[in-house]
C-alpha cells in the first residue's frame, strides 16, 4: 500500500518562507504546534470563515470541490475543467509536488481568474506597495506571496491557459447596505474536528446587499515577486536572494522526501511555533535545531535571551554566541545591552532573586491621583463582516464594560453594562452609560494598555462621521478622559485616563512576571502579597457576579497562589456547546478571545434564550474579574509604599 504523497501546499510553502527548517516539524503530531489553534481563533473572531463563504456567493452556480483526498478532488476539479466556461470553489491543482486548492476557480474558455480570498481588510492598493512604491510591501508580502506560489503551480499545471491573479479582500471603504451580513453563515467543527461553514438559512441577493468585498487583480505584483523585484537586494536574506521558482523546486523536494533543510538560527527563530511550553510528551523543533547549531553548549532549560522583554538587540548577541541570561550576566558590562527594566529582570532570574521592585517615585505618582478612583476594561469586537447595516468591515464594536470605584474610605462599587442583543449596533448607548459612571466626580480613570483609549477615539471618529450635532456632547466627554493626536501634537484631556500598564514598566517587576507585563502576568505577581492574600482569601464582600467568591486560593502543586481566573465557577451549568455550535473550547471565559467569540456566537438568529442567557452572564463575570484585578495591583502598590509613609490620593 502506498503512502500518502506529500504535497508541497499552500500553507506548508507559507511556512517554508518564514523558515524553511520548519517542513520537518510541519504536521507530524510528536512535535509540539503553539500554533495549532491560533489560526482558527483568529479567523472566528475576525470572522475569516464567514468571508470564505461569502465569497462563493458572489461567484454564484461554482461547483464546491469538498472532497478532502488528494486523488478524488483532482478528479473532479479535471472534469469539470473539461468545460469551456466553469466556476469551481476549493479546486484542486497539482504539479509534480506541488498542490493547491483555490479558493474560487473561475474559468472562460482559455482565461482562467486564481482568486484568492482573505479577511483581511484593504483599502487602496497603494498599500501592496513600499512607501517609494517601487517593492512589496513586507506586511502584504506573505498574502502575495501564497498567490504567486499558486500563480507558478497553475501556470505548470496548465500550460495553455492564461493564469490571472486576484486578491479578494474585505473593502474598509465600503459600507454594509443590510443588517446580519456577519450572520449568514454557522460555523462547526464535524466528527473528525474539521471546520465547516454553512448558510444560516436561504442566502438571497437582497440578503447579501451589495458587495462589501473587493477583487483586486495582482498580476504586475505577482510577477514583481517571481522576478526578483520584490524587496531590495541589500535587504533580502540568503533564502530570498533565491529565485522564487528555485525556492519552490527547493522546498517542494525537501518536504516530499521528508529531510530536513539545513539549520539556520537566528532572529527568525523567536516566532517559531514548534516549541515545547507544556506537554512533556512532545518535542520541540525550536530545541532541537538551536542544540543541532550550537552543540552541547546549548540547555534547553536555559532562559533563552529572547525571553527579555523588549529587547531589540537579540540578533547581536546571536551574532556573539551569546544565547542565555547566564552568558548575557557574565559579560564585563551586561548593562550595556539593556536597560533599566531588562537588566533588573536578566539579573534577578540568574540570581534566583525573588524579591519584588517598586520604583520609590511611584509613591510621588499616586499622590497625584483623586479619588474616587474608577477602573475601566472594554470588551470589543472588530470584525471583517459588519454585524449592522451602515458599518465598514472591521469597524470598531464596543459592547461591554466593567467599572471598579475605589473611594477613599475605602469602599468598592461595580457598575457594568453589555449589550449583546442581535444586530443592534451598541457602541453610542456604550458611551453614554460609561459617562453616567464616571461622570459624578472628578476622580482619576484607569485603564490597562492602550485598548481603552484607542476605542473611545475610534467611537469618537464614528459619531463625527455619522452626526457631530447629534453626538456632540458625548463627543466631548470623550475628549475629557482620552488623548489623540491633532496633527503630529499628542493632546490630552484634562481628566486624560492613566495606563496602569506604563506605571508597571516605569516603576514596578516582580520575577514572577518574567518578559512580560500584561496583567495576566502581574496578577499573580502581586497576589503574593499578604494584603491581596488576606483581603481574597475570604468571601468578597462587594462586587455584582463575584460577590461571595474567595479569589485567593493556594496551589497546593506550585506553591503558588491559584490564578483566580481559573477559579471563576462556570456559568453554563448543564448546556452542552460542543455540539453544533459556534466554537467555545472550554466551559469558562478565560480569554479575550474568547469573549469576542462568545459576542459574535450571540449574533446568530437561533440561538436559545438559556444558552444566551448563560453565555451573557460568563461575559460579565469575566470583564468584573478584568477590573478588579486592576484594583488588586494597585492595592498591593499601596500596600509597599505605606510600608514608607502613610498614603492616599487628593480629595475630589
Amino acid at each position: 500500500m502506498s503512502s500518502k504523497p506529500r504535497y508541497l501546499t499552500k500553507s506548508r510553502f507559507k511556512s517554508a518562507l518564514e523558515c524553511p527548517t520548519k517542513l520537518c516539524y510541519y504536521g507530524k503530531p510528536d512535535f509540539a504546534n503553539l500554533m495549532n489553534d491560533d489560526d482558527f481563533m483568529q479567523a472566528l473572531c475576525e470572522g475569516g470563515y464567514q468571508v470564505g463563504e461569502l465569497a462563493k456567493y458572489y461567484f454564484p452556480g461554482g461547483h464546491d470541490i469538498k472532497a478532502l483526498d488528494y486523488e478524488t478532488s483532482l478528479a473532479e476539479t479535471n472534469a469539470l475543467m473539461e468545460q469551456e466556461n466553469v466556476i469551481i470553489y476549493e479546486a484542486a491543482i497539482k504539479h509534480e509536488n506541488t498542490f493547491i486548492r483555490v479558493d474560487v476557480l473561475k474559468k472562460e474558455g482559455a482565461r482562467v481568474e486564481l482568486i484568492e480570498v482573505k479577511a483581511k481588510s484593504f483599502k487602496s492598493r497603494e498599500e501592496f506597495l513600499s512607501a517609494k512604491g517601487d517593492y512589496i510591501s513586507r506586511g502584504w508580502y506573505p498574502y502575495l506571496a501564497d498567490v504567486a506560489f499558486q500563480t507558478w503551480v497553475m501556470e505548470h499545471a496548465l500550460p495553455d491557459h492564461q493564469i490571472v491573479p486576484f486578491l479578494m479582500l474585505t473593502d474598509k471603504n465600503k459600507t454594509a447596505t443590510v443588517d446580519g451580513l456577519n450572520q449568514l453563515f454557522r460555523i462547526v467543527r464535524d466528527e473528525r474536528n474539521r471546520i465547516e461553514v454553512f448558510p444560516n438559512g436561504e442566502i438571497t441577493p437582497a440578503g447579501l446587499g451589495e458587495p462589501i468585498l473587493n477583487q483586486v487583480n495582482v498580476t504586475d505584483l505577482v510577477r514583481k515577486i517571481m522576478q526578483g523585484d520584490d524587496f531590495p537586494e541589500h535587504k533580502k536574506s540568503t533564502e530570498e536572494l533565491k529565485s522564487f521558482e528555485s525556492r519552490i523546486l527547493e522546498y517542494g523536494k525537501v518536504y516530499e522526501q521528508d529531510n530536513k533543510y539545513p539549520v539556520d538560527i537566528g532572529l527568525k527563530c523567536k516566532k517559531c511555533e514548534y516549541k515545547n511550553t507544556k506537554d512533556p510528551d512532545k518535542r520541540s523543533g525550536f530545541h532541537e535545531c538551536w542544540k543541532e547549531q550550537v552543540g552541547e553548549k546549548y540547555d534547553p532549560s536555559a532562559k533563552h535571551i529572547f525571553e527579555i522583554w523588549n529587547f531589540r538587540k537579540s540578533a547581536k548577541l546571536i551574532e556573539d554566541r551569546i544565547f542565555t541570561f547566564t552568558d548575557l550576566y557574565a559579560l564585563p558590562d551586561p548593562g550595556g545591552m539593556l536597560n533599566e527594566r531588562q537588566l533588573m529582570q536578566v539579573v534577578k532570574e540568574t540570581t534566583s532573586d525573588l524579591s519584588e521592585h517598586i520604583d520609590p517615585e511611584l509613591k510621588n505618582e499616586m499622590n497625584t491621583w483623586t479619588f474616587p478612583l474608577h477602573f475601566i476594561d472594554f470588551e470589543t469586537s472588530m470584525v471583517a463582516l459588519p454585524f449592522t447595516k451602515g458599518r465598514k468591515p472591521y469597524e470598531q464594536t464596543a459592547f461591554q464594560f466593567s467599572a471598579h470605584t475605589v473611594h477613599k474610605d475605602g469602599r468598592i462599587d461595580h457598575h457594568e453594562w453589555i449589550d449583546t442583543n442581535q444586530g443592534v449596533f451598541p457602541n453610542y448607548e456604550f458611551v453614554r452609560q460609561l459617562k453616567k459612571v464616571l461622570e459624578n466626580d472628578n476622580g482619576t480613570i484607569f485603564r490597562y494598555a492602550a485598548h481603552e483609549n484607542t476605542v473611545l477615539n475610534q467611537i469618537k471618529a464614528q459619531m463625527l462621521e455619522d452626526d457631530e450635532v447629534k453626538y456632540g456632547e458625548l463627543i466631548e466627554w470623550i475628549e475629557t478622559i482620552t488623548e489623540w493626536r491633532d496633527g503630529n501634537t499628542k493632546v490630552p484631556g484634562p481628566r486624560n485616563m492613566v495606563d496602569m500598564l506604563q506605571l508597571v514598566r516605569e516603576h514596578y517587576y516582580h520575577p514572577i512576571m518574567k518578559g512580560s507585563n500584561s496583567i495576566k502576568a502581574v496578577l499573580p505577581a502581586v497576589m503574593t502579597g499578604d494584603t491581596v492574600k488576606e483581603k481574597y482569601s475570604k468571601p468578597l464582600e462587594f462586587g455584582t457576579h463575584l460577590k461571595g467568591r474567595v479569589l485567593w486560593e493556594l496551589n497546593v502543586e506550585t506553591g503558588n497562589p491559584e490564578n483566580p481566573y481559573h477559579l471563576l465557577p462556570s456559568q453554563y451549568g448543564d448546556l452542552d456547546l460542543s455540539k453544533d455550535e459556534l466554537i467555545l473550547e472550554d466551559a469558562e471565559i478565560q480569554e479575550g478571545g474568547a469573549a469576542l467569540i462568545a459576542y459574535a456566537k450571540m449574533q446568530f438568529t437561533d440561538m436559545s434564550e438559556k444558552e444566551r442567557e448563560a453565555l451573557r452572564n460568563a461575559l460579565l463575570q469575566y470583564c468584573e474579574l478584568d477590573t478588579l484585578a486592576m484594583v488588586m495591583i494597585y492595592e498591593h502598590w499601596l500596600s509597599l509604599v505605606q510600608t514608607t509613609s502613610s498614603l492616599g490620593g487628593s480629595s475630589s
